[in-house]
């Protein structure tokens, strides 16, 4: 399996923890559940790792290595729990605290690959093509899924095609497309058009 170009990596950084280990050490560092009143997340940990789109098993094989067996114990408490319900949890865990250094090792470890392997079977040849077309759309699974099914993924399914033809030029106008969704959500658009910059200033190099 290929692997994430060192810019393609920062990338994914840049819009999960705004950038790097500053921006983590001063917001991420415990647990927490991001998004507002009705969101749909759980209670998060590290770079992005959902509790409440885990189960035990995965906690227990992603994070044993890194956790002391005390903060393990009590995020299995919390596995599948999402939204409101899972913010009644927080008080209780926030006396764990995860490095910088741990977070971006589990991440690179586990997470990463996760998503590479999402990207290639959602864009079958990816790996065959230019490194900032892979960077890109493992930032695109990362944040959207891997669906290319339905009314608000034709983008997706569109992708889909022009990697099967090679034709990466026009995947970035694919991206810019999907702004149509989120015409109220500012971030959503401003990391589509990143990673359209990103493939497009890669094919050019």
């Amino acid at each position: 399996m290929k692997e994430l170009t060192a810019e393609g990596l920062q990338l994914i950084l840049d819009w999960e923890v705004g950038g790097g280990r500053k921006y983590y050490e001063k917001l991420c560092q415990r647990p927490v559940v991001p998004g507002g009143k009705d969101t749909t997340s759980g209670i998060t940990i590290g770079i992005g790792w959902d509790c409440g789109m885990h189960g035990p098993r995965e906690l227990s094989e992603e994070w044993g290595e890194y956790l002391a067996p005390g903060d393990l114990a009590k995020l299995m408490t919390v596995v599948g729990e999402k939204g409101n319900g899972a913010k009644k949890f927080l008080p209780a865990m926030d006396a764990i605290c995860i490095s910088w250094e741990t977070a971006l090792a589990q991440f690179q470890k586990f997470t990463v690959p996760v998503y590479m392997k999402m990207t290639e079977q959602a864009f079958p040849g990816v790996e065959t093509g230019p490194d900032c077309v892979l960077d890109a759309l493992v930032d695109l699974v990362f944040n959207r899924g891997s669906a290319v099914n339905g009314p608000r993924r034709v983008e997706m399914a569109n992708i889909r095609g022009e990697v099967a033809k090679g034709k990466w030029s026009a995947i970035p106008g694919e991206l810019r497309a999907m702004k149509r969704l989120w015409p109220d959500t500012k971030s959503l658009c401003e990391r589509r058009e990143a990673e359209a910059k990103h493939i497009e200033k890669g094919l050019s190099d």
